[in-house]
């Protein structure tokens, strides 16, 4: 379950790195009085080879995060319902 968490995290970094990698956008911060007039705009586009990369390194760290969620599930669930197995020992003397 651990190597599919990493490969998700690994794949969803990569895939969010390559958006910024490729973007060109602006960002705009305003802070006012009272507070509903404060605002934050971002506007990202990605262009170029990237968007095909960054959509598909997105899209399978997505579906690998599901994966690892449901793994984690089932692991959970199989648990809780055994017994725990007790140790039988032989003789007195054995540990």
């Amino acid at each position: 379950m651990r190597g599919v968490l990493v490969v998700a995290v690994v794949c969803l970094s990569a895939g969010i790195g390559v958006i910024f990698g490729y973007c060109n956008g602006t960002t705009g911060l305003q802070f006012g009085y009272p507070l509903s007039a404060s605002s934050i705009h971002i506007d990202i586009t990605t262009t170029g080879a990237g968007v095909p990369v960054a959509v598909g390194l997105v899209a399978i760290g997505a579906f690998l995060l599901i994966v690892a969620t449901i793994i984690a599930l089932v692991g959970m669930l199989r648990r809780k319902g055994e017994a725990t197995p007790t140790k039988r020992r032989q003789t007195a003397f054995e540990e």
